[in-house]
């Protein structure tokens, strides 16, 4: 008697054929996350042919053609050519995850929508904070109304974009380059203003300001900081601001309410409550791993993908976040 496949236990056969598009950084992390999850068939594929030559499974092209041999294509190249990237998956009929943002500009979005809806293609853009322990006890904080009506939500990061990724030349990077649709906007601020709506619970935006330039000697083409205002129609007033330039690592966030202020801080992932009775731990997340975020994203994007069920991110959603930014 043939034996049964067994599944891992996110539901997805282990024989799931999958190709990550785009090998840079996150391309290669998601690999190596998907082998640990139990995936034995993960292609890969990058224009730049010397960073996958030592892997066997990787393919030459990827015309609609070559892309039908597929059932989940991770869309992981630089920004400008997601949606042209996600075009070819859909119409070959792959299940999508696209890295954030979900692209540098409106063109194209709603095309994508459409064969994904008609083709009932299950799609998701990476939202990996949401699954970081410290914004999702904020998030379940703050649905559970402890905190009392909601004012205002600040977020900030920070970091020296030679510090990124150290192993190469920061000028040659898609971050510094506008045509590949780099700027630390879409580049880290990204993660904040996916954060921002969702705790909100996606509010519509009744004004948006967005203030950024280039101020440092960065050898640069993109700008280099930003600010962003939003007012939303529930009356909270959300702030997102973020940089290339912080030698220290920084990433915290603050959300004013009614019973007090939620403050967290990336580095020492503790979760405080700051009223007048003074500064209390709610939460603190000891050793954590985060690689494990990412890991819990894939897990629920595999299971809904199993489920044929729409995903709490997916092409539609980021929309909403993404035409705020252009």
């Amino acid at each position: 008697m043939e034996k049964k496949e067994k599944k891992i236990s996110n539901g997805v056969n282990k024989n799931s054929k999958i190709l990550i598009i785009g090998f840079g950084s996150i391309g290669q992390r998601h690999r190596k996350n998907l082998q640990r999850l139990g995936f034995r068939n993960v292609y890969v594929y990058d224009i730049d042919k010397e960073r996958i030559k030592n892997y066997e499974l990787r393919i030459k092209n990827i015309d609609v053609d070559n892309l039908k041999q597929f059932n989940i294509i991770f869309v992981c190249n630089p920004n400008n050519l997601h949606i042209k990237t996600a075009l070819l998956a859909a119409k070959a009929g792959c299940h999508l995850f696209i890295e954030k943002p979900l692209s540098n500009q409106m063109k194209d979005v709603n095309i994508l929508q459409r064969i994904c809806q008609r083709k009932r293609l299950i799609n998701m853009v990476a939202c990996n904070m949401r699954f970081h322990p410290g914004p999702r006890f904020i998030k379940n904080y703050l649905d559970k109304n402890k905190l009392g009506k909601v004012y205002g939500i600040q977020l900030q990061a920070g970091y020296y974009l030679p510090y990124w990724r150290p192993e190469q030349d920061y000028r040659k990077g898609y971050a510094a380059k506008a045509k590949t649709g780099g700027g630390i906007i879409l580049d880290g601020g990204i993660h904040n203003f996916d954060l921002l709506f969702w705790l909100n619970n996606f509010s519509s935006v009744n004004k948006a300001e967005l203030i950024y330039d280039k101020i440092s000697d960065l050898q640069i083409e993109t700008e280099d900081s930003f600010i962003a205002s939003f007012k939303f129609k529930n009356k909270v007033l959300g702030s997102v601001i973020g940089d290339y330039l912080q030698r220290s690592y920084s990433w915290t966030s603050k959300i004013v309410g009614a019973k007090g202020n939620l403050e967290w801080d990336f580095k020492e992932n503790i979760v405080w409550l700051i009223n007048e009775k003074g500064k209390k731990i709610l939460k603190q997340f000891k050793n954590y791993d985060s690689n494990e975020m990412y890991l819990d994203e894939f897990r629920y994007f595999m299971k809904q993908v199993e489920r044929k069920q729409k995903t709490f991110n997916d092409i539609a959603r980021a929309a909403e976040i993404l035409k705020n930014l252009r």
